[in-house]
């Protein structure tokens, strides 16, 4: 029985621990049509629907481009949250150089 108990604690850590996802707080983000707010700010924008053919498997993924608004350190959270609205697709998230201060001349 504590054998069980073992591995059952053990697989149930496994399951939970695999989604990198689930650290994210994605309290204050908003859909509108193509475009996701944060705390009622536009962040990013629908830019694109690809579909591709991944290691031999069809694949569905939602491009946002991030506005020039956008608040640079909440890209994970954003990623998170479109990813719980949008689970059967693949989510990119484009920074345009502009919008990086390194880039910025």
């Amino acid at each position: 029985m504590k054998k069980f108990i073992l591995v059952s604690a053990l697989f149930m850590m496994a399951i939970t621990s695999c989604n990198v996802l689930k650290e994210y707080d994605t309290t204050g983000f908003t859909i509108e049509g193509n475009t996701v707010s944060f705390n009622n700010s536009p962040m990013a924008e629908l830019v694109g629907l690809e579909f591709a053919l991944d290691n031999n498997k069809l694949v569905k993924e939602l491009t946002f481009r991030v506005l020039e608004t956008s608040n640079n350190d909440k890209i994970n959270n954003l990623i998170a949250f479109l990813h719980a609205k949008h689970p059967e697709y693949e989510i990119e998230v484009e920074i345009p150089f502009e919008h990086i201060e390194v880039f910025k001349k």
